[in-house]
């Protein structure tokens, strides 16, 4: 079977090294003139370990991760609202969680693929369905066919809008500060993922490796009138938080510091026409506030490739591919979506969210873990 795939972060990288580890090449096309990851952190759970295992890149964990140690959410005082020491987690799953640099991860995925497996520069401008095939047509005048063709260019996925023009994602009303630093957490949540609740405000942050920290700090889209915020109007709007939170956002060159308006995809009906199939948060965009979205890609590029491999008609893999994986994806979007409304929530709604993880944390848990033991 003659494979393409468009769009070369880890969702493409993934499937094109997974095809590879079951006999199958595919040439991966990326839009970027340059291969190169957008940056910032990834939170590795449980789920995304194991495929990066059977694709044979774990050792990246061990190379370039931090295993944490816990996991703790907090108010914007300071105060402990849930803890989950990550070595329960490992007995529980295999592994806790790590993080790592998106960078790192994306390097590795590229290294394991064959000289000349990823062509950049080649933004996708149309598809044209045949009898017996599909051709992809780029803006540099190239027009590539092949069997099928798996599309896995991102949120803003060209070949979605393209397939699916009704389909639109919707904002959540968020805007999402991110930033690195070579500053270390204080000695408490050094090896921890730590976030803060306050109302209309949430701070993440955990460390990548030696002398990189990284954080994420969403605000309600209306915070600057639709403009983006400098770093001093960043640290104004969490001036009430911990030292932690304003000392990691002050060491921040403000060069490196980056925003994204959030935004997720409601169910689609169909994740495949023709002979295109779509992968990652080109099916199933999900804001950042579950660390599901790379682990989701990553069930998604094992499954398939699988289900290529096993099947002579592809619209049966393809059928066979989206009922084994919209159930938990489309969960990981919804699930994502309420977690950033209640850390963000005002009003009686925090005070019940506050007592609710202090009586019963086991509810939190199950929520946050809910997708660990997932396989594809």
């Amino acid at each position: 079977m003659n494979v393409q795939i468009i769009g070369a972060g880890i969702g493409g990288l993934a499937f094109a090294r997974a095809l590879h580890r079951r006999g199958l090449n595919a040439q991966v096309y990326e839009a970027q003139p340059h291969l190169r990851s957008l940056g910032g952190g990834l939170l590795i759970p449980p789920n995304s370990a194991r495929v990066l295992e059977r694709l044979g890149i774990q050792a990246v964990l061990d190379t370039h991760g931090v295993p944490l140690r816990d996991m703790q959410i907090l108010d914007h005082h300071g105060r402990l609202l849930y803890k989950r020491d990550q070595d329960a987690v490992a007995a529980q799953f295999g592994r806790g969680l790590y993080s790592v640099a998106r960078t790192a991860l994306h390097r590795a995925l590229a290294a394991s693929l064959p000289d000349g497996a990823v062509q950049v520069g080649h933004p996708l401008t149309r598809l044209e369905h045949h009898f017996d095939g599909v051709s992809a047509f780029f803006s540099t005048g190239r027009e590539v066919q092949s069997d099928v063709l798996i599309a896995a260019d991102g949120r803003d996925s060209r070949a979605r809008q393209l397939l699916f023009p009704e389909t639109h994602l919707a904002p959540t009303g968020q805007v999402a500060y991110r930033g690195m630093t070579r500053l270390d957490p204080f000695d408490d949540w050094r090896d921890s993922f730590v976030e803060f609740w306050g109302v209309g405000r949430r701070f993440t942050f955990f460390r990548m490796g030696d002398g990189v920290t990284y954080w994420h700090a969403p605000l309600h889209e209306g915070a600057a009138g639709g403009r983006a915020l400098r770093k001093s109007e960043v640290l104004r709007a969490y001036r009430d938080f911990p030292l932690q939170v304003t000392e990691l956002i002050a060491a921040t060159d403000e060069a490196h510091l980056t925003h994204v308006s959030l935004a997720d995809l409601s169910p689609m009906p169909a994740w495949w026409r023709g002979r295109v199939a779509l992968l990652g948060d080109a099916a199933h965009a999900t804001s950042p506030n579950l660390g599901q979205g790379a682990a989701q890609a990553l069930e998604d590029a094992d499954a398939l490739a699988d289900l290529l491999a096993l099947e002579d008609d592809f619209k049966t893999a393809f059928r066979q591919y989206q009922a084994a994986r919209e159930g938990a994806a489309n969960t990981a979007v919804a699930e994502s979506r309420q977690l950033g409304e209640i850390g963000q929530a005002g009003g009686p709604a925090r005070w019940l969210r506050n007592v609710g993880l202090a009586l019963s944390p086991d509810l939190a848990r199950r929520r946050l873990e809910a997708f660990y033991e997932q396989r594809p």
